[in-house]
């Protein structure tokens, strides 16, 4: 894991050089915050918008390689999403600031120092349960669980539940808070 590290502090010094803030937001993350897990990828979260796609990939082209070499431009605009692949093999994919939920993660995110000297800007842990949560996947649901563990008792409930409502009404999906609140009553029993 230690060389996604230095992946992902190499690219956010390049992106913070041209004044774009970024925050890991997925496996990193939960080592940071909850249990560690293998992985294979960088995932970061940028302070780009959709029509603001040119001035990320000019700003990554001297050292990225997009994965998908056809129209990386056309690929950020319709998805939101760019595949790279750094200078030490390692796959990044990067992700664009689509919703005021990614702006306050952004925002809100934190310097860690994962080793001497390494230090990565990775998401909150309150912002890491609700990506983990609005995730359909079910080991994105078992990251937030893990970090839910970890740091149950210092995690601002009320943000997470605000944002999790918020996105219980944009997905028309009832079972977000209940299963927050449900990982919270789990954890305070096993501790």
């Amino acid at each position: 894991m230690d060389g996604l590290y230095d992946s992902l502090q190499a690219l956010q010094v390049l992106l913070k050089s041209k004044h774009i803030e970024s925050a890991a937001i997925g496996a990193l993350a939960v080592a940071a915050w909850g249990v560690a897990r293998l992985t294979s990828d960088v995932d970061v979260k940028v302070s780009v918008h959709r029509d603001e796609a040119e001035l990320l990939l000019s700003t990554l082209k001297e050292r990225y390689t997009p994965l998908l070499q056809d129209d990386p431009a056309w690929q950020i605009r319709q998805s939101g999403l760019l595949f790279l692949r750094d200078a030490g093999g390692h796959r990044i994919d990067v992700m664009l600031c689509d919703t005021s939920f990614d702006v306050a993660a952004i925002e809100r995110a934190q310097d860690l120092e994962v080793r001497p000297g390494l230090v990565v800007r990775v998401c909150s842990p309150e912002d890491l349960i609700v990506y983990k949560l609005v995730s359909t996947r079910a080991r994105d649901h078992e990251d937030a669980q893990s970090v839910i563990r970890r740091q149950g008792h210092f995690l601002d409930e009320t943000y997470v539940v605000g944002w999790l409502q918020q996105f219980e009404a944009a997905l028309d999906d009832s079972t977000l808070v209940e299963a927050f609140r449900a990982a919270l009553r789990r954890s305070r029993k096993k501790t």
